[in-house]
């Protein structure tokens, strides 16, 4: 038995009216595992398929972020693996629409899965745009890497990429983003990824030039979104900067929470001027030994999944690739992504990893449509359907003893009377378990040390 921790914060009461944001869903980019395994073998690409995106069969991820990839220059050869992304456009002018056909297949699975949201992002221009000749960055990371005279060129290269996808592959993609993590100062030639450095007036001009491409050509059903600064502070900062003409076309506010605390502070910025607020980026090692069955890096992605929907009230979160190379992995001696492969190419071989089980205790229960209510305690997060007639409760604990909830439900005109807990632990990999039956409409359950818990009721 494990030690029990009961306190007067643990007794709750639930308030349907107490509503916070709409959930869009859960997602992953594509960058950089769908360019490696999208050319496995028929059965293990559509496994490694069906465990992402298939709501039965996976953790049904529903928002896919497709890399419009700047294509480096043939002559380097100083890419991860994975990373080297095809581009569509030569430095010849030609247009080869064969290609990235990897990534492009992985997303039409995500498609064929039910996956219903896409954006494409860039994250470097192609090389040949570039002041460094390499869409890594600039020698020292510190100044913009796209050529001042290309700005229209590349706005129309994303543009006719856009306009490719919905003619010809079926995708539209509802919104289109040219930044990556831009006032960053990592962005350097030679790096292992492509990366562009790009100022707020930089930012402005790329953002500028996109909204007369898509207006052009008619692609009234793309928006634009950004500036997917690496942290939650950046992301303030950028759209701060930005004149009212470049805040009004940015319909959607991107932002990575690898760092920051100013959640508040960009959420009230987004209500402010009218604007989607998503976490379109964070990705965790955990500060363990690379081990795929360990707890501490699942809980650690709890933990950030339910600090940024608490705090900073994202309709959506997206992790950053949910496949993760092995080894460069047991390389870093870490533990990012849900599911580790060989990107090389050599083997097709591939390992769950506790962080897995973890996500799908999120994106399998609370559903795109669903919506956040205010809980209160930080270690629990609740999500209801009125149309699916269900309440998720999700119970976080990451400490070393067990803590004890009493859930007053009695706000909700319930029909079902039990519980249905689904459990990520030490030993669990999201088990279903027995029922739990309410007491006098309400919910009172135990959650083990080092455990992520959701309860699902029939509303």
């Amino acid at each position: 038995m494990y030690q029990m921790s009961i306190t007067e914060q643990d007794y709750m009461i639930i308030d349907p009216s107490q509503s916070k944001q709409r959930i869009e869903g859960w997602g992953t980019s594509l960058v950089w595992f769908a360019n490696v395994i999208g050319g496995w073998s028929d059965s293990n690409r559509e496994a490694i398929a069906d465990l992402l995106f298939c709501p039965k069969l996976g953790i049904g991820l529903n928002i896919v972020r497709y890399n419009i990839g700047g294509g480096e220059n043939p002559d380097h050869q100083h890419m991860r693996a994975g990373a080297t992304i095809p581009g569509f456009w030569s430095v010849e002018r030609q247009w080869d629409w064969e290609a990235d056909a990897n990534q492009r297949w992985m997303l039409l699975a995500a498609k064929r899965r039910g996956a219903d949201y896409y954006e494409a992002f860039s994250n470097s221009p192609p090389y040949w745009m570039t002041k460094s000749n390499c869409a890594a960055g600039t020698p020292d990371g510190t100044t913009g890497n796209l050529r001042d005279d290309c700005y229209e060129e590349f706005a129309h290269y994303l543009t006719e990429v856009v306009k490719q996808a919905a003619e010809k592959w079926g995708i539209v993609f509802q919104t289109l983003n040219p930044l990556n993590e831009p006032i960053a100062r990592w962005w350097k030639e030679g790096n292992r990824q492509e990366g562009c450095h790009f100022d707020h007036n930089q930012q402005s001009l790329i953002i500028h030039a996109l909204q007369r491409k898509l207006e052009e050509k008619g692609l009234t059903q793309t928006r634009l979104s950004g500036p997917d600064e690496t942290s939650i502070d950046d992301t303030l900062e950028s759209f701060t900067a930005y004149d009212d003409d470049t805040k009004s076309l940015v319909y959607q506010i991107n932002t990575h929470s690898y760092e920051g605390s100013k959640r508040a502070q960009l959420r009230k910025l987004a209500a402010v001027h009218g604007k989607r607020l998503w976490m379109s980026e964070y990705g965790n090692s955990g500060n363990v030994a690379h081990d795929h069955h360990d707890i501490v890096p699942a809980l650690q992605l709890s933990a950030q999944i339910l600090k940024d929907m608490k705090e900073l009230e994202c309709s959506a979160w997206i992790y950053w690739q949910a496949v993760e190379d092995e080894g460069n992995a047991r390389e870093a001696s870490g533990n990012w992504g849900f599911i580790h492969a060989d990107l090389t190419g050599k083997t097709e071989n591939y390992y769950m990893t506790k962080k897995y089980y973890a996500m799908a205790n999120y994106s399998k229960f609370m559903k795109p449509g669903y919506m956040i209510l205010e809980s209160g305690k930080s270690g629990v997060l609740t999500a209801y359907s009125t149309f699916m007639q269900e309440l998720v409760i999700l119970i976080h604990n990451d400490s070393l003893i067990g803590q004890e909830y009493k859930i007053n439900l009695a706000l909700f005109d319930l029909k079902g009377q039990t519980a249905v807990p689904h459990r990520t632990s030490n030993n669990e990999n999201l088990e279903r378990l027995q029922p739990i039956s309410l007491v006098d409409r309400c919910l009172i359950i135990t959650a083990p040390p080092q455990s992520i818990t959701t309860y699902v009721i029939s509303a």
